[in-house]
């Protein structure tokens, strides 16, 4: 199939059996779709329906996900899904009621952060910034407790005068939004 697209003059980017077929036009993205379909039953395979469209992925609500990221409005996102997936193992290792030292939290965490960051660097640099607030609202809340400090306490400005963003940096937290800065800066 892929030796097949190419000689058709398409661009085909694949991982295992997921794979895009990158076309200039409409008329090129049917014709794509139809010899692909026309290999697969040649072979007894089927694409799967609700995986195979064609769209525009420069038009919002037409882009397309692959590979953990969502491609749309020429712009690269990191999946829903994905981000779902990785507040749930952060809340796994910020639990409130956890004995665990902020030393052993962050110990903890920076490999998940350094590998999810490592997959994901290409992502719209807004991600980063979201991510690195949700695991400080998290931690903060672990110190909170640990403080003995009110709910209401915890709901105020006053935390973030008490723990600050640098503070986090001086314990030696993954910072992904400066690590996506510093990505991003030629060499």
């Amino acid at each position: 199939m892929d030796v097949q697209l190419r000689a058709a003059g398409h661009v085909l980017v694949r991982y295992a059996d997921d794979f895009v077929i990158l076309c200039e036009t409409q008329a090129q993205a049917q014709a794509a779709l139809v010899q692909v379909r026309s290999w697969m039953e040649g072979v007894g395979l089927s694409l799967h329906p609700d995986k195979t469209r064609v769209g525009n992925c420069l038009r919002a609500g037409e882009g397309f996900e692959f590979l953990g990221y969502r491609f749309e409005q020429g712009k690269r996102h990191v999946r829903k899904k994905s981000l779902q997936t990785l507040r749930d193992r952060i809340r796994v290792h910020t639990r409130r009621s956890s004995g665990v030292s902020l030393a052993q939290i962050i110990e903890t965490l920076n490999p998940l952060l350094r590998g999810w960051f490592a997959y994901f660097k290409h992502a719209h640099a807004s991600t980063f910034g979201m991510i690195d607030a949700f695991i400080r609202r998290r931690v903060r809340s672990i110190l909170c407790k640990r403080a003995g400090l009110s709910y209401v306490y915890h709901r105020s400005r006053r935390i973030h005068q008490r723990w600050p963003n640098a503070f986090f940096a001086t314990a030696g937290l993954f910072p992904m939004h400066q690590a996506h800065c510093l990505a991003r800066q030629s060499r």
